[in-house]
């Protein structure tokens, strides 16, 4: 019985295929992409092309990709497309009896995901979603905060990245632009005082210090799945998620914003939108980077999760920081800590170690220190320090 990675030509796809292969052992992986010659060139590049199968498939088409399962046999399917397509591939693995994983709905999707619980409970089969870096980890981190507190009141989560390199130049972030554009034009919402709340495109500015070599950040609010489901699960009153870009990127997406390139309708004189011509362009990019890795350590990715509450009586912070770079090594770039998360998940479920029915959010099914171990392998490395109150009087 088979696993479908769909996506498997992308920044997080092609290494998600790889994890599965090399470190969780798996060897049954078809790996899917809407061009034939695109997933063949990232497993080409990966050394993969002759480990799994290769097939051209398009994740919007849920009609195709339930003939897949059904076809090749998938147990498991992880969902490395735009999150635009999550409902669609759910719908499928529904009806092709397989379970599911994905990188996260980007909130508004992740809530109707959510609202599939019965069906897929009804069905016995387990989806859990959002699980790449943020969401994922940060979920992951925030139940483990949780459970070493009596009483949780507030989850504040903080990603940020950057380099050691002399000359900062402008670079892409380890996930979708698609996703980056959407992030910088529309509105977040926040989990505060127990119910959701909007707030401006980039608000909510303030200064988080992350470990060396990033530092001091400014942080802006951002919309994404955490303030989603957190809150609710772990029964926070209050889940905050912020990203600190750095300054050159920052300013890079900002001139792409103004440029209109989060626009998705076609140009008229030219029948490509901005958007689909940025993440084409994206999208080479990437592919061009993996095939020449790079031999030296200088890109990271840094999360911090603070999770406040009371034990014992008295104040308690669990803060975790979350640190990956890119793996000269293996010629992997910091991108691998959005990449390992799902197939860790996907490996657990199709091996039976997540099978509780339903959809859930990563915070409900992951046990926090088994998926540290196992992150902590692939040198993503998670580090727990808690501050607390006493008093004498």
């Amino acid at each position: 019985m088979s696993m479908l990675v769909l996506g498997a030509s992308g920044q997080i796809g092609a290494y998600t295929v790889q994890d599965l292969i090399e470190f969780c052992g798996e060897k049954d992986v078809v790996a899917s992409s809407r061009r034939l010659s695109n997933v063949k060139k990232a497993m080409d590049d990966l050394k993969l092309g002759k480990k799994v199968k290769l097939m051209e498939l398009d994740a919007t088409d849920s009609g195709k990709v339930l003939e897949t399962i059904k076809k090749e046999k998938v147990e498991s399917v992880v969902n490395c497309a735009w999150y635009q397509t999550n409902l669609g591939v759910m719908d499928a693995c529904l009806k092709g009896g397989a379970t599911y994983t994905d990188l996260g709905g980007f909130f508004d999707t992740c809530l109707k995901q959510l609202d599939l619980h019965k069906k897929w409970k009804d069905a016995g089969i387990n989806a859990t979603i959002g699980l790449g870096s943020t969401p994922g980890m940060t979920n992951v981190a925030g139940a483990a905060g949780a459970k070493r507190l009596d009483k949780l009141d507030t989850i504040d989560i903080v990603c940020a990245w950057g380099n050691t390199l002399p000359v900062k130049e402008a670079g892409w972030p380890g996930y979708s632009i698609r996703t980056v554009l959407d992030e910088f034009t529309q509105e977040s919402v926040q989990w505060i005082n127990g119910k959701y709340e909007k707030q401006k495109i980039l608000g909510g500015e303030t200064d988080v210090v992350m470990p060396d070599p990033i530092g001091k950040v400014r942080a802006y609010y951002i919309k994404h799945s955490e303030p989603a489901t957190m809150g609710k699960y772990l029964n926070a009153k209050k889940c905050t998620f912020r990203i600190g870009f750095p300054s050159n990127d920052m300013a890079t997406f900002m001139t792409l914003r103004a440029l209109g390139f989060a626009d998705d309708k076609p140009i008229a004189q030219y029948g490509v939108s901005p958007l689909d011509y940025l993440t084409a362009m994206y999208q080479k990019g990437v592919s061009d980077a993996r095939g020449s890795p790079s031999k030296e350590k200088f890109e990271y990715d840094m999360f911090r999760i603070d999770c406040a509450g009371v034990k014992d009586g008295m104040p308690k912070t669990v803060t975790y920081f979350i640190v990956t770079w890119n793996d000269p090594e293996r010629g992997v770039s910091s991108a691998r800590d959005t990449s390992v998360p799902p197939s860790i998940v996907a490996h657990w479920q199709h091996k039976k170690k997540i099978k509780e029915s339903g959809v859930f959010p990563a915070e409900a099914t992951v046990d926090p220190e088994t998926f540290f171990i196992e992150l902590g392998k692939r040198k993503i490395l998670v580090d727990e320090q808690t501050t607390s109150t006493v008093k004498y009087y």
